[in-house]
């Protein structure tokens, strides 16, 4: 019997992961992988829907709000361009929705991203927003992100956000993927949200308007603490404004009437 260490304290949690693959013949262990299924054309990748397209915009410009006043320094926020990660098959590549790079290059910035080349990092953070295509974003996106070097993947459903349950057991509003401590990926949330993303500090609420529904950003726990966008901001600034000019005539007009009535 091996002797006991008593020095060593009790601790609970999973054990190491690792990335093993087990549905392989071994006679197919060392043959050339066939990357053409991950291949992704310039026509492949001919933009979004206009739908979309909103919804990257509130989006980017709340994460600018939120980068200014946590003050993230050299980060750049960015959306809808390749990231390639093999230097011998470049197009094998993603071009995530919205995404989080920390350290950019001088510019001008790339029109696509090589992280084999100098200061082209791998996003920190990247969203896919699933499209009609959803299987592919399900399946794909978090082995593609994986390689890539991401620390953190979020899968906005907007479908699944608005039709609920009713869409299925397989489709959700929210996953989080997380690189773990020892470099595994994880799934570790799958819902309807708010759920807090690691690498931004805040959560990540789903907010319906009619049959419209967006992806925001929020400072607390219940999501109601919004991020605004920059438009919003300035509206909200806006009224601020007014309402203190507004208190002003009314206290000009309140110290007029008592100089009247002398």
């Amino acid at each position: 019997m091996l002797p006991c260490d008593s020095t060593r304290p009790a601790r609970r949690g999973r054990k190491p992961g690792a990335f093993v693959l087990r549905d392989i013949a071994p006679e197919d262990a060392g043959a050339p992988i066939d990357w053409s299924a991950w291949y992704l054309t310039d026509e492949d990748d001919m933009g979004e829907s206009a739908e979309q397209g909103e919804i990257i915009r509130i989006l980017l410009s709340t994460l600018g709000v939120l980068a200014a006043e946590r003050s993230w320094g050299n980060a750049y926020l960015g959306a809808d361009q390749f990231f390639a990660w093999l230097r011998d098959e470049p197009m094998v590549r993603v071009s995530p929705d919205v995404y989080l790079v920390d350290e950019p290059p001088p510019a001008p910035l790339p029109k696509s991203w090589q992280t084999w080349l100098p200061g082209h990092k791998p996003p920190r953070w990247a969203v896919e927003i699933v499209s009609e295509d959803w299987k592919k974003d399900y399946d794909d996106a978090p082995a593609k992100y994986a390689q890539l070097g991401t620390r953190e993947l979020v899968i906005f459903d907007p479908e699944a956000a608005k039709l609920g349950s009713s869409i299925g057991p397989t489709r959700v509003a929210l996953q989080v993927y997380r690189r773990d401590d020892d470099g595994a990926f994880v799934l570790v949330y799958r819902g309807e949200g708010p759920v807090r993303s690691a690498q931004i500090g805040a959560f990540l609420v789903v907010h319906s308007v009619g049959a419209t529904v967006r992806l925001r950003v929020a400072r607390d726990a219940r999501g109601a603490d919004v991020v605004p966008t920059v438009e919003e901001a300035k509206r909200a600034s806006d009224l601020r404004a007014e309402a203190a000019e507004e208190r002003v005539r009314a206290l000009e007009a309140e110290l007029a009437a008592l100089r009247s009535s002398r």
